[in-house]
């Protein structure tokens, strides 16, 4: 498997692979699928400042995707993220998306950020799961949050330390980063 950050670009395929996400599960709250441009345009934004990374096989196809994401706008907020994975369907159970987060928690832990977020839709035992073999522990279950599909779903959250120290640390934009850089921390 290969990793490198996103592109706007990359919006075809991404999309594709985040649209049986939005037709056929709870994991998003989103009811429909954006269009290709909308799609873009979030990983543009996202991009310019939080890590985007992408996982491709062999054969250069984009297998998944993972990124961080401001938690809340007010600047105390500036050291925590909230992240999201999605795997393409077929990929699922093959170890991608455990090698995929973990280059994501490794540029967050570089980049100076102090805690990370999941937010999970509620119940998920195996997303929950997945993220306890991070160290992930549940900070709290808000019932009956979204509805979708005609049944009312819970959201988890669930919180990780990145930093060892108390020490505020000034936050790097993985745009500061150097490409060698980057394809160390992706490696």
């Amino acid at each position: 498997m290969k990793y490198r950050l996103a592109r706007g670009e990359d919006a075809p395929n991404l999309l594709k692979i985040y649209k049986p996400y939005v037709e056929k599960t709870a994991i998003t709250f989103e009811y429909e699928v954006p269009s290709i441009e909308e799609f873009r345009q979030r990983i543009i934004k996202i991009s310019s400042i939080f890590p985007y990374i992408i996982v491709m096989d062999d054969n250069d196809k984009i297998i998944g995707y993972a990124y961080a994401n401001r938690y809340r706008e007010r600047k105390a907020y500036d050291w925590v993220v909230e992240l999201s994975i999605y795997i393409d369907e077929n990929e699922c159970g093959n170890h991608v998306g455990y090698k995929l987060y973990k280059r994501l928690l490794n540029t967050l832990t570089f980049l100076n950020y102090q805690r990370a977020y999941a937010c999970i839709t509620y119940p998920n035992k195996l997303s929950h799961s997945f993220h306890e073999k991070f160290g992930f522990r549940e900070i709290g279950v808000m019932e009956k949050s979204g509805y979708k599909f005609n049944q009312w779903w819970g959201v988890e959250w669930m919180d990780l330390a990145l930093q060892e120290s108390d020490e505020v640390k000034d936050i790097l934009k993985i745009t500061d980063l150097d490409d060698y850089e980057i394809e160390e921390i992706l490696k």
